[in-house]
């Protein structure tokens, strides 16, 4: 269940990644607005003891005649004050009650609470009761203090300071403020860095098919800038290395060219007919193999140009290729606009080597497009032949290898290259040749396209 969830795309992945990273944050500020909401304004907790101070100074010194007159110039609507009995009962204060008797003792200059009391309605680290108002969204306390005066008696009072603000209305207005923005910016970087890898993987694609790209730009960051120039590197070998061989297998060609000709020349003169016959078939022979393992490595470096191809098209051009050769070629309704990029040499040669392979071994080939996938396409090439045991359906495509003497070696299977070359040109464009046994009879060749 967590596999499904989870982003496959590395933009997908940094995304969650970030918004991960986001909650924590929130989560971490939510329980910071929770532990501040167990607090006192501290404005208004200042405001509080402040006046309660002064009320007392002013008790201290004041006549006792004057201590009516002097509470009622001290109260308000929002605080109250007068003269009473000591609290009754021992209780143990909360910690927001510690914090107020010890602003009260540093503003009295006591060396300790002795004398002070406090209440602010709440149980031990629990809520408090409180009175909201509902458009600030402060939490209105009801703070009740008392302190014992230098005569015994105690002043008391009961104000109402502000609470702690209500923290899910901060947040419903911090929350879109801080993850939107950021997510944005984020999304772009990632974007950003991003676009180096989504090139490097469009010109692997490339280079799976063939074709010689470009040189990678360095662009991202310092570990992009190294992958891009590492595969620069690679690609660069690669044709090196293909190049090299391709221009070797040329010289091979070339040089085998000439001591076959000569010895042609010689074989030609030999009196003895027979002797004459079958040294220059083994000549020809010999020719064969050279032209068509020159061809064969022609293929395998060959650069053509991708192009946007015409699959039935193509298909109905071979078709009336072979069928001009008196060959029984057939062709099954295609669907529609069975479009492909690809090479169109390479991917002729390919076709009409196993269609020739087809006809040579099963007397005819039915061939039928389907699409395999939204961007691929297979063509299946059946014939009415023997087929192959299940042991040769693999090794046919190892060069040279030939199931028998009677090939015909005029149409590009003598020396056992023609299934060799159109898997070639299949993989060149990241696709495949398979063979199958079909159970009504017969051999399937399948060429896939993705």
């Amino acid at each position: 269940m967590t596999r499904r969830l989870w982003p496959r795309t590395m933009a997908g992945q940094f995304t969650a990644l970030l918004l991960a990273g986001l909650l924590v944050t929130q989560l971490a500020a939510i329980l910071l607005l929770r532990l501040n909401a167990q607090m006192l304004n501290p404005v208004s907790r200042d405001q509080v003891l402040d006046r309660l101070v002064i009320a007392w100074r002013l008790l201290q010194q004041a006549p006792t005649g004057d201590t009516a007159e002097l509470l009622e110039a001290v109260s308000s609507p929002g605080a109250r004050f007068w003269i009473g009995e000591a609290p009754g009962g021992d209780r143990r204060f909360t910690l927001e009650e510690k914090r107020v008797l010890e602003g009260l003792r540093q503003r009295m200059g006591r060396p300790d609470a002795t004398g002070l009391w406090t209440d602010l309605g709440q149980e031990e680290d629990g809520p408090w009761l409180c009175e909201r108002d509902p458009e600030e969204g402060w939490c209105m306390v009801s703070l009740n203090t008392a302190i014992e005066l230098k005569d015994g008696r105690w002043l008391h009072s009961e104000q109402h300071p502000l609470g702690a603000y209500q923290w899910w209305r901060l947040l419903r207005f911090a929350l879109p403020a801080s993850v939107f923005p950021v997510l944005l910016i984020a999304l772009f970087l990632t974007w950003k860095a991003l676009r180096p890898i989504k090139a490097l993987a469009r010109a692997a694609e490339r280079v799976s098919r063939g074709e010689r790209v470009p040189p990678l730009p360095p662009a991202g960051p310092l570990e992009l800038r190294e992958v891009s120039a590492a595969f620069n590197l690679m690609q660069d070998k690669l044709r090196r290395f293909v190049d090299d061989r391709t221009q070797m297998l040329a010289a091979i060609s070339h040089d085998f060219r000439t001591p076959i000709t000569s010895l042609r020349l010689r074989a030609e003169m030999v009196d003895d007919a027979v002797q004459r016959t079958a040294m220059i078939r083994t000549l020809d022979d010999m020719r064969v193999m050279v032209e068509q393992t020159l061809s064969f490595a022609q293929d395998e470096g060959a650069q053509e140009a991708t192009q946007d191809l015409d699959l039935q098209t193509l298909l109905l051009e071979l078709q009336a290729t072979r069928q001009t050769l008196g060959q029984t070629v057939t062709l099954a309704e295609p669907p529609a606009a069975p479009h492909y990029r690809g090479q169109p040499v390479s991917l002729k040669r390919a076709l009409r080597n196993l269609v020739d392979n087809a006809v040579r071994h099963g007397g005819s080939a039915h061939i039928t497009l389907t699409r395999a996938t939204p961007t691929g396409w297979r063509i299946d090439i059946d014939d009415q032949g023997p087929g192959l045991p299940e042991a040769m359906l693999e090794r046919v495509f190892v060069p040279f290898v030939q199931l028998g003497p009677a090939r015909n070696r005029e149409k590009g299977g003598g020396v056992g290259l023609g299934l060799a070359i159109a898997r070639s040109c299949a993989r060149a464009h990241g696709g495949d040749v398979t063979l199958s046994n079909r159970p009504e009879g017969g051999l399937r060749a399948t060429i896939s396209l993705p």
